[in-house]
C-alpha cells in the first residue's frame, strides 16, 4: 500500500528573500531644527513646487507611542476566493496572521483593514492618506501581491510546478504623507498535485496563498521592527 504524504496539496518553500527600505542615520536631521514635527507636509502633488520637496526630504517622522495601522490590498483576487470553502479559509487565515502580527507590536493599539466605502475608485497617495486620516490611522500599509510560474520547470513533471510569489508594499505616515518604509518580499514553491485536488490550477493556487501568507509575514515582521526605532511624539 502507497503512502499517502498529501492530503490537500504538497508545497515546498524553497527560497524566500526580504527587502526593506533602509532608515536614515540620526545625524541627518541634525540641521533641521526648522522642521515642526506637528505640521502637516503640503499637498503630495507637488509639481515643481521645490519648497514642497525639500520639506519632504527634510522630514523626520515621529510617532505616537501606540499607532493605528490601517492596512489595504491594492491587487485583487475574487475569483478563487469565492472558488470553494477551502479558498475561503486559507484567505481569512492570512489576512488573521498579517493582523495578529502587526497588533503585536508595542507601538501599535490597532491594525485594521481600510473600510472599502472609504477608498475612492482613484487611489493616489492624497485620496488613500485622507481615506487614512477620517479612518483615524497613524499609518497607512498598503501592498499588492502576484505569483508567477516558471513555465520550464513543468515541463520536467506535469504535476509539480515551480512558482514565486511576491508582495509589494509601502508604510504612509498619514501626518506628512511620506512614505516611510518600503518592503519587496518573495517566495519561492513547488507545488504537487495530489489527488483530491480537482485540477492543478487548484493546487496551484492553494500554494501560492500559503506563500503569499509567509510573505506578508515577512513584511509585517519588517514593519514592527521599523516602528521600533521611530521617535516618539
Amino acid at each position: 500500500m502507497k503512502k499517502i504524504y498529501c492530503v490537500f496539496f504538497c508545497v515546498l518553500l524553497q527560497a524566500c528573500s526580504t527587502v526593506g527600505s533602509v532608515e536614515r542615520p540620526s545625524s541627518y536631521y541634525q540641521e533641521q531644527a526648522s522642521n515642526s514635527q506637528n505640521s502637516l507636509v503640503g499637498d503630495p502633488v507637488l509639481g515643481n513646487n521645490n519648497d514642497s520637496i525639500q520639506e519632504l526630504l527634510n522630514y523626520q517622522v515621529r510617532l505616537p507611542e501606540k499607532n493605528r495601522i490601517a492596512v489595504l490590498k491594492l491587487s485583487q483576487d475574487k475569483y478563487w476566493r469565492a472558488y470553494s470553502n477551502d479558498f475561503t479559509v486559507l484567505n481569512d487565515s492570512l489576512v488573521k496572521s498579517l493582523i495578529t502580527k502587526l497588533r503585536s507590536s508595542d507601538r501599535v493599539y490597532d491594525a485594521s483593514f481600510l473600510p472599502a466605502m472609504l477608498v475612492s475608485e482613484k487611489r493616489s497617495v492624497s485620496t488613500l492618506r485622507e481615506a487614512a486620516a477620517r479612518f483615524q490611522a497613524d499609518l497607512l500599509l498598503a501592498y499588492t501581491s502576484s505569483c508567477y510560474s516558471y513555465q520550464k520547470y513543468k515541463f520536467i513533471d506535469p504535476n509539480n510546478s515551480k512558482s514565486y510569489c511576491s508582495v509589494e508594499s509601502i508604510l504612509l505616515d498619514i501626518r506628512s504623507g511620506v512614505i516611510v518604509k518600503s518592503i519587496v518580499s518573495t517566495e519561492d514553491f513547488i507545488a504537487s498535485k495530489a489527488s483530491t485536488d480537482t485540477n492543478f490550477r487548484e493546487t496551484m493556487k492553494r500554494a501560492e496563498l500559503e506563500a503569499v501568507a509567509a510573505a506578508l509575514g515577512n513584511v509585517a515582521s519588517e514593519v514592527t521592527s521599523f516602528l521600533n526605532g521611530v521617535p516618539r511624539i
